[in-house]
Formats: C-alpha cells, sequence, structure tokens
C-alpha cells in the first residue's frame, strides 16, 4: 500500500489541526477551557493562536479569517469539512462543562438518535462531538 509506504519511509507527523475564524484568540481561549490546554504564546500572534496538549502530539491552532463562514449544520450550506472529536468519560459533566465554555448543542443526526456522541458548536460555528464509552477498536485502512 503505498500510502503506508510513504508514512514509514518519511518522519511525516502531524502538527496541528487549524481551525480558521474571526477571532482566534477567543476562540483558542474557548479550547483551552474545554479541554484545559495552554495556549502556548510563543507561538501565537493576533493572526494566529495555538494550544498545546499537556501530554504531547498534536496541536489545535486557531487562524484568523475574516471572512469565515461558520458550516451550516446538518445539511445547510455551507457544508462541515471537517470537526474534532473528543472523548470524554462522563456526557453530562463534559456537556454542562462545554456549555459553561460557550458550546452551544447542535441537533443530533435523525439517523444517529442512539450513537454515543452528541454535536456542539464552538463559538465560531465549527462543530465538534463528545463522544463516550470505549474507544472504537482501531483498524488499519485496506
Amino acid at each position: 500500500m503505498a500510502g503506508t509506504e510513504r508514512a514509514a519511509s518519511a518522519p511525516w507527523r502531524l502538527v496541528s489541526f487549524v481551525l480558521d475564524c474571526p477571532e482566534p484568540r477567543g476562540l483558542a481561549e474557548f479550547y483551552a477551557e474545554l479541554l484545559g490546554w495552554p495556549i502556548d504564546e510563543s507561538e501565537s500572534d493576533e493572526r494566529w493562536v495555538e494550544l498545546a496538549d499537556p501530554e504531547g502530539g498534536a496541536r489545535i491552532s486557531c487562524q484568523l479569517d475574516p471572512h469565515h463562514t461558520a458550516p451550516g449544520w446538518p445539511d445547510s450550506p455551507p457544508p462541515q469539512q471537517g470537526h474534532l472529536d473528543i472523548r470524554v468519560p462522563d456526557i453530562e459533566a463534559a456537556e454542562a462543562h462545554a456549555l459553561r465554555a460557550g458550546a452551544i448543542r447542535l441537533p443530533q443526526p435523525a439517523d444517529e438518535l442512539e450513537s454515543k456522541f452528541r454535536v456542539y458548536a464552538d463559538p465560531a460555528g465549527h462543530p465538534f462531538c463528545l463522544c463516550w464509552g470505549p474507544p472504537p477498536e482501531w483498524r488499519p485502512s485496506q
């Protein structure tokens, strides 16, 4: 498989998931509160604010886009093009925390009413999910 060979032979590493938004500082502060991650001021300015996972790994970056339009949910334009899934141990406590931090609960997709996730929007309108239960079994792509 070509993708597997490339990934194994090159030192590639995901460093950040970037969210476009009209107010990078405000959105970064939302995710800092939600996740308990610090803002890395040494990597941030007025156009780019970066959050660092205290346990290492990828970061979340908030990038200025003065023309940002929030994606519609679930079927309105513009379409969602990516989202974060955040695994939590207690959905009720996590939801209360997310709402206090500034999240907005979005309608659950009709075909996912029994699924173990709930959908929210961050202050810039990006959808994200709080997921609970055991993590799904990882399966390499075929």
